[in-house]
């Protein structure tokens, strides 16, 4: 049917495989996605609370200090060294001197210490700072508007130098009135500035990764196990059993039929299992009932067919004998004939003499018919294969019925061509274009002509004989060769011409020549017998 292309079928076990693969991959890589992005929410949540108390203790701490008018530092101290003072507000005490710390210079001192311990650090952002360290970057200023503009409590964002990252965290400050005794140009109650506090990132950020790639792959571990162990489950419960019963199918095929299948359980494939048993063993049953069945009916029909052979060879032999037997008789009658016609010369009588002697040749021709049938049938024939020449068999043939065929006024075209030989019986062969030729002639009417054509090859012969004659039927063109069947003879009583034995002898003339005879006709335009035959014989 061409070169289709081959179909790519999947086994049941496969579609199992792929089947969980797509069902449990998706389902397993959203879940752990959604773990993956709950873990960051909650890290970062966690960040921003912190960040939250963080802030707001920075913001107690120094209300505490704004409410107490700030805190004296010792001047000299550790703490107090590199500090910029912005208000000469000292008093010496027998332990010496000390200088007021106001909550902007604690928050930076507390912001020193703890970035020093690489915790975090925090730094102000006003508006209009005293200090110039206390200016606003571009992160102040975004989280200063949405203070201001947006009434916002706080503000945060992840901020990268690209070296590394920050997690920023802003609150608002607002005016009080300490603020007012050192700063001026606010009113009370508004945002003066920002408190800003810097986490680093770096380690949140690794920590994201790592919990990712941890993730990535206790996921890819559990999809692998779930799959396994549904493969392991499905191969167990589902795949084998139906392997079995499908090893079951085929050696039963084969005609295995003492085969079954392992049915323990009380599943459905069990219960299936069983029904496949149940069924071999009523096909093993009904297959031993079936051979007994065609045991016995082989034993009568051999009985009936030596029957059927012996009553064949009997009605064979007894047709052989009687077609011998009626020779004899035959003969003497035609003697008998043959005397009267010289005789006898009164017209009526010879005209009934005629009648008679038409009707002894049909029979003394029946009788050599059935003779011949009964020898081929009884392959009695010593067929005589010699190579001869066919075109002078057929030239000798016509030569033969040229009387007949000029009585009737038929016409006979033959091109007679090169001597062929061709490996025949050439007393069978003759007997089947005698017959061919004289059903031609009998169903041609006067001013007919009859062709006869010979077409050779390397290896077989054709010979084709072509009337004008009324046709024959196409449902006949097959029941002419069957024995005892004619067709109406074109005279004018309608009657049966001939024995009906002819073409079967000619047909099996022509296989035991190993070749073949067919006809083709047209009604009203006349038929073509052909037959076919090698010219050499394989014996």
């Amino acid at each position: 049917m061409g070169n289709r292309p081959r179909r790519f079928i999947l086994s049941l076990q496969q579609k199992f495989v792929l089947s969980i693969v797509l069902i449990i991959v998706p389902v397993m890589g959203v879940i752990f996605a959604w773990v993956g992005l709950r873990n960051e929410r909650q890290a970062r949540d966690q960040l921003i609370n912190q960040a939250r108390i963080l802030s707001r203790q920075i913001v107690m701490t120094r209300q505490w200090i704004s409410d107490c008018g700030g805190v004296m530092v010792a001047a000299g101290s550790k703490g107090a060294q590199g500090t910029r003072y912005f208000y000469d507000d000292r008093f010496d005490t027998r332990r010496g001197t000390f200088q007021r710390f106001t909550p902007s210079m604690v928050t930076k001192k507390l912001s020193t210490y703890s970035l020093r311990e690489n915790l975090y650090h925090f730094k102000l952002a006003g508006l209009n700072p005293m200090n110039p360290e206390n200016r606003p970057d571009e992160f102040d200023s975004r989280a200063l508007y949405r203070f201001i503009h947006d009434d916002a409590q706080e503000y945060y964002a992840l901020d990268s130098d690209g070296q590394k990252t920050t997690f920023r965290y802003s609150a608002p400050l607002h005016v009080d009135n300490a603020c007012l005794q050192c700063h001026t140009g606010y009113t009370k109650g508004t945002i003066g500035g920002c408190l800003s506090i810097f986490f680093p990132a770096a380690g949140l950020k690794l920590a994201s990764q790592t919990d990712r790639l941890r993730l990535g792959l206790a996921g890819v571990g559990l999809i692998l196990v779930t799959i396994l162990t549904l493969f392991f489950l499905l191969r167990r419960v589902v795949i084998r059993p139906l392997s079995e019963l499908e090893n079951m199918s085929s050696e039963i095929s084969r005609g295995n039929l003492k085969a079954r299948v392992d049915a323990a359980g009380g599943d459905e494939l069990a219960r299936l299992g069983k029904a496949f048993n149940t069924m071999a063993e009523r096909l093993a049953r009904s297959h031993h009932i079936m051979e007994e069945q065609v045991a016995r009916a082989t034993r009568e029909l051999s009985a009936a067919n030596r029957g059927l052979q012996k009553i064949d060879q009997l009605k064979t032999d007894f047709i052989a004998d009687m077609s011998h037997e009626l020779r004899s008789p035959i003969t003497a009658v035609q003697g008998g004939l043959d005397y009267l016609k010289r005789t006898i010369t009164k017209a009526d009588n010879r005209k009934y003499l005629t009648i008679m002697d038409n009707n002894l040749l049909r029979m003394a021709h029946l009788v050599s018919d059935l003779l011949d049938l009964t020898k081929i049938e009884a392959e009695k024939v010593e067929w005589n294969f010699e190579g001869n020449d066919l075109d002078g068999l057929i030239r000798e043939v016509i030569e033969i019925l040229s009387l007949k065929a000029q009585q009737k006024g038929v016409a006979i075209a033959y091109q007679a061509a090169d001597p062929m030989e061709v490996e025949m019986d050439l007393e069978r062969m003759e007997q089947v274009l005698v017959n061919l030729l004289e059903n031609a002639i009998k169903f041609s009417g006067s001013a007919q002509t009859i062709a006869i054509t010979v077409t050779a090859a390397e290896d077989q012969v054709t010979v084709s004989v072509e009337d004008q004659g009324m046709g024959i039927a196409a449902e006949n063109l097959q029941k002419i060769f069957k024995k005892f069947h004619t067709l109406p003879s074109r005279g004018g009583d309608g009657t049966a011409k001939g024995t009906g034995l002819g073409l079967t002898i000619s047909r099996k003339i022509i296989q035991a020549h190993g070749g073949r005879i067919w006809a083709e006709s047209t009604m009203g335009r006349g038929s073509r017998f052909t037959f076919e035959i090698p010219r050499r014989q394989n014996r």
